[in-house]
């Protein structure tokens, strides 16, 4: 139908032919405009199960965190005294606590030379003839020959450069004595009694005395725990509790208590809480009707999500006999308010984490050797049914993708009758429109005739 025949229905016969088929029109389209408006509605739904979706993984995160057992051998290092030494522990040391003294720091053996020069590029044999100069570590002989003429800075070189080397470093150090403060000094590269030089044969114009280590003293370190002496050769100690390295610091006194550290544990229930509130309140906003418009929100009557719903929330909120003193999350300081979401009372979590540590564990990560589910995996196997490739959202998802695809089908079958239908009313009209007019017309003229009649006869 041409626009132009539409644009001037009516106009000949003078009736409101166009304002009636519009009118007709829009009680015929009505059917369309409701299944459009339930296609913007599972649109709606849709992105509410993409952002619900993403909120679960949130609160599976967290559930996740709590059933997998490393948050639970985690541990934490207090001293009485940081000055003697620091702590580090392994993951699933014994707690406890210690009395540490650091009797003796492992030092690095030393020689330096009693004689001075004025500088570095003096000579340590004026002898005219070759001497030897030797030195052993830890039972291993080194000589070195140090021809007449050579400096001081050059013995030093062939020290550190002798592919013998048995662990030293020779370097110059200037001590600051008068007019020869240039001295050699000899150290081991490590530290420790394995790690001691002994110089056997001294050059006769540059001899050697100890200097660390000398009168028979030990290089290795010296730790007490509890009353019980050990040596390490380093200022590292490990072994002597087991998953303890104790690092050296200064000699002194301290005490050290190992404790199972929390953190991640009230953390990830915090984190919980919040993520779950931030999804009941989602849910709950989405699922409400309008009594007045008799409209329902986005995820009302959705059956399956009402029932993942109180699944949930009884997962959450259940008891498990774990034969101990915490046996629900409302003993961990967690309230169920009204509205649905949860509060945290952060204190009375603490108190039961310090006091309770191994109920607390039995009851969120619960004990295969009885037979004890934790809350943990209850929970994260709830979230990870619902968040799968088939789960409930993926499924209510995919048949609302179906329903709108069918929706579109139907409004497209029925825009293209409706289309049809208007098109053949319309040609309808415009002969309707032209009958009249030639009507109209027929009788203007009969009018005439009947005036024109009446006059002659007068």
């Amino acid at each position: 139908m041409a626009m132009g025949a539409v644009s001037i229905l009516g106009a000949g016969s003078g009736l409101q032919l166009q304002d009636i088929l519009d009118q007709l029109r829009e009680v015929d389209s009505a059917p369309i405009t409701r299944k459009e408006a339930k296609k913007v509605q599972i649109e709606d739904r849709i992105a509410e199960f993409d952002k619900i979706k993403s909120m679960l993984l949130e609160q599976k995160q967290s559930a996740l965190t709590l059933s997998l057992t490393s948050p639970y051998l985690e541990r934490s290092t207090t001293l009485t005294n940081s000055e003697p030494l620091s702590a580090t522990v392994a993951a699933g040391v014994s707690t406890g606590s210690y009395n540490l003294e650091v009797v003796r720091l492992a030092q690095k053996s030393a020689w330096r030379s009693s004689q001075g020069f004025a500088n570095s590029s003096n000579s340590v044999n004026s002898t005219g003839s070759d001497e030897t100069f030797t030195y052993e570590v830890n039972g291993e002989s080194t000589s070195i020959t140090v021809a007449s003429g050579t400096s001081l800075q050059s013995m030093v070189a062939m020290i550190n450069d002798d592919p013998n080397n048995k662990g030293v470093t020779a370097r110059i150090v200037q001590d600051g004595s008068g007019a020869t403060p240039y001295k050699l000094l000899l150290q081991a590269n490590e530290s420790g009694e394995t790690s001691r030089i002994n110089v056997t044969q001294q050059l006769s114009q540059l001899t050697l005395a100890e200097e660390t280590g000398s009168g028979g003293s030990s290089l290795d370190a010296e730790v007490k725990v509890d009353g019980v002496s050990y040596t390490r050769e380093g200022n590292t100690a490990d072994g002597i509790i087991g998953g303890v390295t104790l690092n050296l610091q200064a000699t002194g006194q301290t005490g050290l208590t190992i404790s199972a550290s929390t953190s991640t544990i009230s953390d990830s229930l915090k984190d919980f809480v919040e993520k779950y509130n931030e999804f009941a309140k989602e849910y709950n906003d989405n699922n409400d009707y309008d009594m007045k418009t008799r409209v329902g929100d986005s995820l009302h009557g959705v059956s399956s999500m009402q029932t993942f719903y109180s699944q949930l929330l009884q997962d959450v909120t259940g008891n498990i006999k774990t034969g101990g003193s915490v046996t629900s999350i409302f003993d961990l300081g967690i309230t169920l308010e009204d509205d649905g979401t949860l509060t945290l009372d952060e204190d009375t979590l603490s108190e039961a984490l310090s006091s309770n540590f191994e109920d607390v564990k039995t009851f969120l990560l619960g004990d295969e050797d009885n037979n004890i589910t934790g809350w943990g995996d209850t929970v994260n196997t709830r979230l990870r049914s619902a968040t799968m490739a088939n789960g409930v959202i993926a499924t209510e998802r995919s048949s609302s993708e179906e329903q709108i695809s069918q929706l579109e089908d139907q409004i497209e079958a029925a825009q293209t009758r409706l289309e049809k239908k208007y098109d053949i009313m319309t040609r309808q009209f415009i002969e309707l429109d032209r009958y009249m007019s030639g009507m109209q017309s027929m009788s203007n003229y009969l009018s005439q005739q009947a005036k024109s009649m009446t006059s002659s006869n007068e």
